[in-house]
């Protein structure tokens, strides 16, 4: 119940930044205290994402959206902050198809600091391109 309450909540945020055309970097949904986060491939005035990724602060899990049927898949880039500055966690790619997501589970501490970005990429071992900008997020 709460997931698809968050996720409403999401998608409702999106839709609206997409009508009004501001980037999301910040918190998009809140329910219970777990935030969710939101990210796109869709930086310079693109009227519609490549792709969407979203993070969810209960049970640390990230969801990553194809959005376009162009024949490239979308990648997601998860940094993790140190006392020294953010360092490559994970690199995920996922070439399911328009309209397609995939769930990808991790487990963060507690409070953790992580920063995340949406590209679209040419195929599994591709070129990235039309990256978004990070998305700052705690576990």
């Amino acid at each position: 119940m709460r997931t698809s309450v968050k996720r409403a909540a999401a998608m409702a945020a999106t839709t609206m930044a997409l009508v009004t055309g501001t980037a999301i970097s910040a918190p998009s949904a809140s329910a219970a205290g777990h935030d969710v986060y939101s990210a796109d491939a869709a930086p310079g005035g693109y009227i519609w994402p490549q792709g969407m990724a979203y993070f969810f602060s209960y049970g640390d899990k990230f969801e990553l959206h194809d959005d376009v049927a162009d024949g490239d898949g979308v990648a997601l880039r998860i940094d993790f902050y140190s006392s020294t500055g953010y360092y490559r966690y994970d690199n995920r790619y996922f070439g399911g198809g328009a309209g397609e997501r995939v769930t990808f589970n991790y487990d963060f501490a507690e409070g953790r600091k992580i920063r995340f970005s949406v590209c679209a990429q040419n195929g599994p071992s591709g070129g990235r391109y039309n990256c978004g900008d990070w998305t700052y997020a705690t576990a």
